[in-house]
């Protein structure tokens, strides 16, 4: 066992679970939550990754690693990107027939490869030689006969000049369907939360799921503000169009139906903001995602030679290509709600505008709706699903040996490591100038044509008006898909965004026993390592300019490299050759690496730890590391991009006394207007009024993430039970500095409502003073060629962790009971005792066992298999314990605050069975989620914050063949 706590996977897992991603099965173990995935909602670009998250810190804060080496991102450096910027690798690129196993190490990992190891490493470990061939097919498919999948992977190896020699190449070709929201049924039941009624009087059948939870009638009768209802619409928009009058701004009760001709609007219960319970209008279950349309292509090949006895050059060659289709995304709308913004509502007159239905114009003249606005989801436009593409290089070459000097065995390592990868995210936006034209119609001599001057403006307060163009075709919006194809064609924008990551690394480092003690030898083991990180987001300059109804997005670019010294040692105090009574084994460890970054300067990471045995049963181990990472490109270098800003006011005698803890508020204000020689009974923040200029961006001067962590566990391994290891680990992490973009809002209270204040210099308390760059007069000035507020990347105050691991492994042969075969059984479990996260300072509060981060205290795997040379069966358990909607103002389900509370806990039970052939060929049947888990029941629904799997129960067979 190791001197870390760490879990590992291997083939015979992969296999067993038909999992042709290593990504699905390393998700499926407690310590990785949180990891970002093709399912769910996506990243505007860059969809279809999988980045793993170790204990839910952030994927840029666990190291991903190939063979001990470093691989280049697939994040792309953007704030719009997957994951929280940093150098996260993709497990989507790693064909899983050329893994042997992978290794995952909590804490201990930074001074040995370096930053973003703070949460953990893995390391995918692959197969160094190959001599065979190795070919496999696999299929799976959801119970409601969708979600189907299909994957081709072949290894193929060969030793030459007599063993000197190996080449191996693997290859692995994916393709996965992709899910919708509306493919399922508890998703199309639209469920949501509204207001509740209030008053004694029986609230009737009003939509809400649970019929016994009454009225609310006051704060102490135990009874819920907001309650779950069924079927949300809303009653303002519509794929058709609602219909708002333009002249008094009211609701007329009619909409547009799919022909474009006028019909009612069936009205809901329980309005709340922008929905509504029932209804027959605008519902958003189309809009979500299962998981996305995945296809991958992944190739892997390495080569060795044996030089000689000391020296063996070796060689490893990646290729990826990736397609990643997100089928559900979020419409653009138009309607009032959204006015005066490119989205807003847009008005027709009545009398005049083309497209509408003589008898629905007589319609609504006789009701005296002389302008019409209209109120409209787009969907019915074009498929505004992203799709990005991604194509990955990387090769390794290198040279490793194991020599004799000064009397003592050493090995060696060199290599140099390159990747690169492009990626592409292609798109398709509504043109809003051209959108603009083509709804800006009057009737002409042959029909509609766009005009300049329709009779009433279309959207006079929004920020793009009509323009004369030639090419113009009247666009009706009048129903769904009415709307010619030509016209369609005329307001959309193709647009391409780029992405290029490049990364080098070279290695070198030497190891081996140093000097013999009475207890072993001292190992040690020296290196030195290069890296250059390149990186830039190049949107396309449609994007760039703001075209569409998005905010521009400028490009990003960047680099830096890192110098590296780095050196480990390993003290062997004593050994049972020692003979010492109780104690059979203890050794020491300490470990350091020296970095200097061209960006930040230097950092120093570094461990020291132990180990000690007893009885040869019972073992203690323990360490404290110091790690780090370093800001990624986007967070040093996204451009600072000019805005308009109002931070909050919060040191007005209105305000001062109040905010989460308002003693401290109320005392760095005054400070702050004492320093400023403002009347405490006057002041008024003139920005908070009247925006002031500012710069939102990247921030060259963050500082690197600092943890400090450490662990201590047992090692259990009783003799009268062989082949039975159990681990308990406790684990510790604080992060300082955590790096995180802050609007001005968060700014303000980060600045007054915080207990680190500088009072002696209250204009730059703290940092996040700082950044709202008060003068001397204690308003933020307005200088657009100089802007005094800087919003965007921070170093926070600290994000803490606190937990337990165990592990429990047993295998055994059952020969004793006449009975052939391999009997294993496995169990991983996470017990997270603590977690918060403060980036500003202000009221920090802990968000252990929350829902809503998907972040059970306990979490669990249990595993159980029996094979032998004919079949096998196994069994895989996923635990999860109960979870809470918040730590605050708990109570029974319903109670005053919430109608849940808290949620069950479940397992979800997933099984197989494999057949071996006498030529060597094997055939394995597995189900996912036997018993079809998908979220706790709640008066014949699934509570939508509870669901855990929303494909539900599927089915896999493979085969595979060795020759």
């Amino acid at each position: 066992m190791g001197l870390e706590p760490a879990t590992s996977l291997d083939q015979a897992y992969l296999q067993n679970r038909n999992l042709t991603n290593v990504a699905d099965a390393l998700n499926e173990l407690p310590q990785f939550r949180g990891s970002v995935t093709p399912s769910g909602a996506q990243a505007s670009y860059g969809n279809g990754v999988n980045f793993i998250n170790t204990f839910g810190l952030g994927s840029n804060r666990t190291l991903t690693l190939i063979n001990g080496r470093r691989s280049v991102s697939s994040n792309v450096p953007s704030q719009f990107g997957p994951g929280g910027p940093g150098v996260q690798v993709d497990l989507n690129i790693i064909p899983t027939l050329a893994i042997e196993r992978t290794e995952s190490l909590s804490v201990g990992g930074a001074p040995v490869y370096g930053s973003d190891a703070i949460s953990g490493v893995l390391n995918v470990i692959m197969r160094r030689r190959f001599d065979g061939a190795r070919f496999s097919a696999t299929s799976g498919i959801s119970e409601q006969g969708d979600a189907f999948n299909y994957n081709f992977s072949g290894l193929v190896g060969s030793d030459f000049a007599e063993g000197r020699g190996n080449v191996m190449v693997a290859a692995s070709f994916d393709r996965l369907n992709g899910l919708r929201g509306i493919d399922r049924a508890f998703i199309r039941q639209n469920l949501g939360s509204l207001n509740n009624c209030s008053g004694t009087a029986a609230p009737g059948n009003d939509g809400r799921v649970n019929p016994n939870i009454p009225c609310n009638n006051g704060a102490t009768d135990g009874v819920p503000g907001r309650i779950l209802f069924r079927n949300l619409t809303s009653p303002f928009l519509s794929s058709g169009g609602v219909i708002i009058n333009g002249d008094t701004g009211g609701r007329t009760g009619l909409q547009f139906d799919a022909a474009g001709r006028i019909v009612p609007v069936t009205s809901g219960t329980r309005l709340t903001g922008f929905f509504q319970s029932g209804g027959n209008t605008y519902q958003t279950s189309d809009q979500t995602q299962i998981t996305s349309n995945l296809q991958r292509f992944s190739t892997y090949a390495t080569a060795s030679y044996k030089l000689a006895d000391a020296a063996e050059v070796f060689t490893e060659v990646l290729y990826y290509k990736g397609r990643a289709e997100q089928l559900g995304n979020s419409p653009t709308f138009n309607t009032f709600v959204f006015d005066p913004d490119t989205s807003g509502g847009l008005t027709f007159d009545t009398a005049t505008v083309p497209f509408l239905n003589a008898a629905d114009r007589t319609l609504l003249l006789s009701r005296g709706i002389t302008s019409l606005n209209l109120s409209r989801s787009n969907e019915d436009l074009f498929d505004q699903s992203a799709i990005s593409e991604t194509e990955l290089k990387r090769g390794v070459i290198g040279l490793r040996g194991d020599f004799k000097a000064i009397g003592r065995q050493l090995n060696y390592e060199a290599s140099f490591n390159y990747g690169t990868n492009q990626i592409q995210n292609f798109a398709r936006q509504i043109n809003q100038q051209r959108f603009i034209n083509a709804v800006s119609v009057a009737q002409g001599a042959s029909g509609p044509v766009c005009s300049i001057t329709p009779t009433v403006p279309v959207a006079p307060d929004q920020p793009v008006q009509p323009i004369a163009d030639a090419r113009c075709v009247p666009l009706n919006l009048f129903g769904v898909r009415q709307a010619s194809a030509a016209a369609l064609a005329y307001i959309s924008e193709n647009t391409v965004d780029t992405a290029r990551l490049d990364q080098w690394v070279f290695n070198a480092n030497i190891g081996g026993d140093l000097i013999d003690l009475w207890a072993g030898s001292i190992g040690f083991n020296l290196g030195y390592e290069h890296r250059n990180e390149k990186a830039a987001f190049t949107p396309d300059s449609f994007t760039q300019f703001g075209g569409g109804r998005g905010s521009a997005v400028a490009p990003t670019a960047g680099q830096f490299n890192v110098d590296e010294v780095f050196g480990e040692i390993l003290v062997p105090l004593i050994s049972r050759d020692n003979n010492i009574p109780v104690i059979t084994s203890a050794e020491v460890f300490g470990r350091g690496r020296y970095v200097n970054n061209t960006v930040n300067g230097g950092f120093t990471s570094w461990a020291a730890g132990g180990r000690i045995g007893l009885f040869d049963t019972l073992q203690f181990r323990g360490n404290f590391t110091r790690s780090f990472r370093a800001p990624a490109i986007t967070e040093l270098f996204l451009p600072q991009s000019p805005t308009q800003v109002r931070p909050l006011d919060l040191c007005t005698a209105a305000n001062r006394n109040a905010g989460p803890v308002p003693a401290v508020r109320a005392a760095n204000c005054q400070a702050f207007l004492q320093a400023t020689g403002n009347d405490p009974a006057s002041y008024v923040l003139l920005a908070s009024q009247a925006s002031v200029a500012g710069l939102n961006g990247g921030n060259p001067q963050l500082a690197n993430e600092q943890a400090d962590s450490y662990t201590f566990g047992t090692i259990f391994q009783p003799s009268f039970v062989r082949g039975l290891t159990i681990t308990a680990d406790y684990v510790n992490i604080k992060i300082k500095g955590p790096i995180e973009s802050l609007d001005t809002d968060q700014l303000s209270q980060g600045c007054f409502d915080n207990v680190n204040f500088d009072k002696s210099n209250p204009r730059s308390g703290n940092e996040f003073c700082r950044q709202l760059g008060f003068a001397a007069n204690g308003q933020i000035p307005n200088s657009p060629t100089n802007p005094a507020v800087r919003s965007g990347y921070v170093n926070g105050q600290q994000v803490r962790f606190e937990g337990i691991t165990g592990v429990l492994d047993y295998q055994t042969r059952l020969d004793g009971l006449n009975i052939p075969g391999t009997l294993n059984l496995g169990a991983d479990v996470l017990y997270v005792m603590r977690r918060v996260n403060d980036i500003t300072g202000v009221a920090p509060r802990r968000s252990d066992g929350l829902i809503s981060n998907s972040d059970p205290r306990i979490s669990g795997q249990a595993r159980a298999s029996y094979a032998n040379d004919s079949w096998g069966i196994a069994a895989f358990a996923n635990i999860v314990g109960r979870q809470i909607v918040s730590l605050q103002n708990r109570g029974p389900s319903p109670n005053d605050t919430r109608e849940f509370d808290h949620f069950d806990p479940y397992a979800t039970i997933n099984m197989n069975v494999f057949f071996l052939t006498s030529d060597d060929s094997r055939f394995n049947i597995s189900v996912t989620n036997l018993f079809n888990r998908q979220g706790q029941e709640y008066y014949g629904v699934l509570i939508p914050l509870s669901t855990n799997d929303q494909i539900g129960r599927r089915f896999s067979v493979s085969f595979v063949k060795n020759f």
